[in-house]
Formats: C-alpha cells, structure tokens, sequence
C-alpha cells in the first residue's frame, strides 16, 4: 500500500493522536477517533481537484485505502467527484464490500439501477490479480471469489431493500435458487456489518450537521422541488 500515491490523502492513514492507524477508526467509527479521521479526510478534499487521488485509493488492492475513499466520497456527496472508481473496488470483491455498498448507496443516483444488475447477474466478482497468496491475505482478506460473490450479493440486498422501488424485486429475485444457494455462503454476515456500519456513519454525520439519506431518495427531492 504505498501511501506516496494517495496525495493529501496519504495522512489519514497515520495513528498520530489516535490508539490505532486512522483507517482503523472507519471500520467501527467510534467516537473520538472516527471524527479525527472525517476530519483528516475533510482536509485533504479541501487542498485542490481529489479525483485522481480518489481513483488511486479504489485502485488499490487493499481494502483499507478503500475506507478512506468511501468517507470523502460521502463528504464530497457528489459535488466534485463520480463513483466509478468505488464501484469498481465494489466488483474486485473488496474485503469491505458491505462499507462500499452503503457508500454506494448514500452517494449514486444510480444505485437502484446498479444493484440490479449485479443482483440479477449474481452479483459476479473479479479480484485482482498478480498478488502472492501472502499479500492477496493482507489486501484482501481470506476467502474464495465464491465467498466474496456472496458478500456481495448479500450486501446488495439488505442495502438495496431500503429504497422502496427495489424491495418487491428483490425478494422477488432472491427466490431464485442459485441466489438462495449463494446468500447462504455469506459466512461475514454483511448485513449485519451493512446496517451497523450504517447506523454509526449516520451517527458521525448527524455530529457534523450532516444528515445522510440515499442519492436515490435526494434525486427524489430534488425532482419535487423543481417541479413545485
């Protein structure tokens, strides 16, 4: 993980003040440590243009540059910066795929449309490749691509069954033998680490005066602002 590559963006990841590496604090985002890293983050958005910096993060292998870019994803909440680098962490399997679909989910109009396809294709991984046993471990965490498919297949139908316009298809869909075959393979529980993850991100937000719902439902909004 070489951190030169990652720009401003390099001094999340050190533990300075904090009892663990700043990265650490995103998985269980508990107060104090979470709200340092947010800021960290928060900083270096504000030092110029972050999306090449963005795309280095989810270009990475390792799943602990991908925390770091789901946060400032949400606080860029879609002013300067597109999700397609985060979707494709999404599609390598990353090891905190339940994070990135909440990420998703907060930050892409398109969710909706997204999620299905992946649902309906069984929710397909490609993991990168060229990695030694050793080092796919440490950036990728254990487990099989059939593993990972159902990580992520269960992460997209716990977060896609928030949003209204997908919950009937979903259950719809999930009755399909080989996605009921394939859920039960889900041995991380990624919808408990889903709605958890949830939970304390919108925690740490609400502190900051941010209230996170889906881009889905802002799109909404939106349309019923502008048509009024």
């Amino acid at each position: 993980m070489p951190l030169a590559e990652f720009g401003p963006f390099a001094e999340v990841f050190a533990r300075g003040e904090l009892a663990v590496p700043g990265h650490l604090e995103l998985l269980g985002l508990h107060q104090p440590g979470a709200q340092v890293v947010i800021d960290r983050i928060q900083r270096a958005l504000s030092l110029g243009p972050s999306q090449p910096w963005i795309d280095a993060l989810f270009g990475d292998a390792n799943w602990r540059p991908h925390l770091v870019g789901a946060i400032a994803l949400i606080l860029d909440n879609r002013r300067t910066l597109t999700p397609a680098s985060l979707w494709h962490a999404i599609d390598a399997g990353s090891w905190v795929l339940p994070q990135l679909v909440v990420s998703a989910y907060l930050i892409d109009p398109d969710f909706p449309a997204r999620c299905r396809d992946r649902i309906r294709a069984g929710a397909p991984v490609t993991p990168p490749s060229g990695l030694s046993p050793a080092d796919r471990h440490s950036a990728t965490g254990q487990g099989s691509t059939c593993d990972r498919s159902a990580k992520l297949l269960a992460s997209l139908v716990t977060v896609g069954r928030r949003l209204p316009s997908l919950s009937t298809w979903i259950d719809s869909e999930c009755s399909r033998s080989d996605l009921v075959a394939l859920l039960t393979q889900d041995v991380d529980n990624a919808p408990g680490i889903c709605n958890g993850w949830l939970g304390k991100l919108v925690e740490q937000f609400e502190i900051r005066g941010i209230h996170l719902i889906s881009a889905a439902q802002q799109a909404v909004e939106a349309d019923g602002r502008v048509s009024s």
